[in-house]
């Protein structure tokens, strides 16, 4: 098949450190070329694709003026089989009502807006809502449309269980944006109740409001021995970590449609350990590849029974459901099917 995948210029292919949804598209366009497929990709122009892979740039983070307008040309000018968008849904327009296969990827949890009630009103024609986790289509499909939720998916060799890491002694982790819907005092508090030593990694934010309280309630709890800042990690650093940690923590406030590191955590044998809200209720299994509740105190319990895990039970519910070639199979069987 003829397959085009469409990003948002956010971050240009591969994705070093930031980047979940390009993460997610570049193991979809490796397993499609695997599987002989044609793949082009609508991106960041400073993208590097894989040899056999077309890339057609649309701009980049700070340059997006033009970016509809060059989709809008290509997409009325060459014709595919299959139309795969991660981006705004406005991106398809010239093809809403053709009879080529659409498939649009959610990678955001709030979707009731204007602009979507909007998109449905137009009826597109053999289209599909295909979020990346099963919550996002059980709050939406009662909005109308066609809706086949794909859960994401990883390379199992982006990251490797490694039995030499069966301690549970390490530390607690967690690897997120510096901002303060993402649960980072809530870890500091649940390492020090636990009395285990607790590692921050990721980005700060870019806003000065997200610096001042990074600076204000992060950096100034960072003592360097039991709460350690490591900043933005790239994929071998995070294998690194998870790998020796007892168990990724995972304790956003912010409305998360899904998130890559609970399944990168499991690709190395590491337990996550949850608040029961959002994506997490659908992965987590409570004992087996680690916790959910729904308070604080619930959460210092289980880092308490993290020993009971048994870690090679995780990177097993990883490779049985969480793989890029599963998510790649999974899309196929979207793209192969036909709706009104």
């Amino acid at each position: 098949m003829k397959i085009l995948q469409i990003v948002n210029p956010v971050v240009p292919f591969p994705p070093e450190t930031v980047g979940g949804t390009e993460r997610v598209v570049q193991g979809l366009i490796d397993e499609l070329m695997k599987q002989g497929h044609e793949v082009t990709l609508m991106g960041h122009n400073e993208s590097k694709v894989p040899d056999g892979v077309k890339l057609v740039g649309i701009g980049t983070y700070l340059d997006r003026e033009k970016t509809l307008t060059t989709i809008w040309k290509h997409l009325l000018f060459n014709k595919y089989d299959v139309i795969h968008n991660h981006g705004r849904l406005l991106y398809v327009l010239p093809q809403i009502w053709s009879s080529t296969r659409k498939v649009h990827t959610f990678h955001m949890a709030d979707l009731a807006t204007k602009a979507f009630h909007r998109f449905l009103s137009f009826k597109a024609r053999n289209f599909t809502f295909a979020p990346c986790a099963r919550w996002i289509q059980r709050k939406h499909e009662h909005l109308g449309g066609n809706w086949s939720f794909v859960n994401n998916g990883i390379a199992k060799e982006l990251y490797l269980y490694n039995p030499e890491f069966n301690d549970t002694n390490g530390a607690l982790v967690i690897i997120c944006r510096m901002s303060p819907g993402k649960g980072i005092t809530d870890a500091i508090e649940i390492a020090r109740a636990t009395d285990k030593k607790l590692i921050i990694a990721g980005r700060i934010g870019d806003y000065p409001h997200e610096q001042e309280w990074f600076a204000e309630h992060i950096a100034k709890n960072c003592d360097g021995t039991q709460i350690k800042f490591v900043g933005p990690v790239n994929d071998r650093q995070k294998q690194e970590i998870l790998e020796k940690a007892a168990g990724l923590l995972m304790l956003s406030t912010d409305s998360e449609a899904f998130n890559l590191t609970m399944i990168e955590a499991n690709a190395c044998g590491c337990p996550v350990i949850s608040y029961n809200r959002y994506f997490p209720p659908d992965f987590i299994k409570n004992g087996i590849n680690g916790f959910i509740g729904d308070t604080q105190n619930d959460l210092i319990a289980a880092v308490n029974k993290l020993n009971t895990i048994d870690r090679t039970k995780c990177r097993q519910d990883f490779e049985e459901n969480y793989t890029s070639k599963i998510m790649t199979d999974n899309y196929l069987r979207l793209y192969n099917s036909k709706v009104n």
